[in-house]
């Protein structure tokens, strides 16, 4: 149960964390808002993973690793990703991303993870709930599907490099979110400025401490498992989306999403049951 709490709760993190950088992408770019994002987040999690857990040691240096490489594969994936929304329609790109839930619960099944037909089930409603949310509409052009598809495969790797790390979830945090700063800051640089207008360096700076939430709570729950239940409560981001658009933004959900929404909260109340 408390994994498909933190699980959800990092979804929401994550797409009130995309609203904020959305506003913010309008005004400047997307380069510019994942550094923001990203040395926010390293400004807050390094200094505390040093002071509470220190350097890694001995035999956490493995975890260390795969925690680096998920840093790593971040960067790429969210590049998939925009430039899959680039070129392609947001409806199929999004739905495409939104399939990594399925991928890693895929691979820890086949790697031995037991399940139950119960569980199944939730799983599939929780995919399937959360496809529908993302889709947006018809899509008019297949361009950017293979982005889309490169994507959801990063993001799946990189959850299972969570899944695996064997070092505790906050030197996770610290390391991957360095790592993912490293990579993307001297790219920044080179193809353009950094600098935000003043009046969004708050919105810049909220997007990225909620971004954090969402990674830490996304460590946290693959550290709970199991990795079935984390990987497809930790991709609700569709879902949380929707639903952040319709109270907040008084959008008007397509009776697709509103499926979707149906969907996945019966899968997730499956879920509880099951797990």
């Amino acid at each position: 149960m408390l994994t498909v709490l933190t699980g959800l709760l990092s979804s929401l993190s994550y797409a009130t964390s995309d609203m904020f950088s959305q506003r913010v992408t309008r005004e400047t770019r997307a380069l510019t808002q994942m550094v923001w994002v990203m040395a926010t987040g390293t400004a807050v999690s390094l200094p505390v993973a040093l002071l509470v857990r220190g350097v890694p040691h001995g035999g956490e240096w493995s975890g260390a690793g795969l925690s680096a490489l998920a840093g790593v594969l971040y960067v790429f994936a969210l590049f998939c990703l925009y430039r899959g929304l680039n070129v392609g329609d947001l409806g199929l790109i999004s739905a495409l991303i939104s399939l990594m839930g399925a991928y890693v619960a895929v691979v820890v099944i086949v790697l031995g993870a037991p399940v139950t037909p119960l569980l199944v089930m939730a799983l599939v409603m929780c995919v399937c709930g959360g496809v529908l949310a993302s889709f947006e509409g018809r899509a008019g052009t297949t361009r950017g599907a293979a982005w889309g598809l490169a994507g959801g495969l990063l993001f799946a790797a990189l959850a299972l490099c969570f899944n695996y790390a064997d070092i505790d979830w906050l030197s996770q945090v610290a390391i991957s979110r360095t790592v993912s700063l490293v990579a993307v800051l001297p790219v920044a640089l080179l193809s353009g400025s950094i600098s935000v207008p003043r009046r969004l360096r708050p919105v810049a700076a909220g997007a990225g401490l909620l971004e954090l939430a969402g990674l830490a709570l996304f460590t946290i729950t693959f550290a709970l498992g199991p990795a079935t239940v984390a990987g497809v409560t930790t991709t609700q981001i569709g879902t949380c989306a929707v639903i952040l658009g319709f109270v907040v933004l008084r959008e008007r959900p397509k009776p697709n999403q509103w499926a979707g929404i149906v969907c996945t909260l019966a899968g997730v109340s499956l879920l509880a049951v099951a797990v």
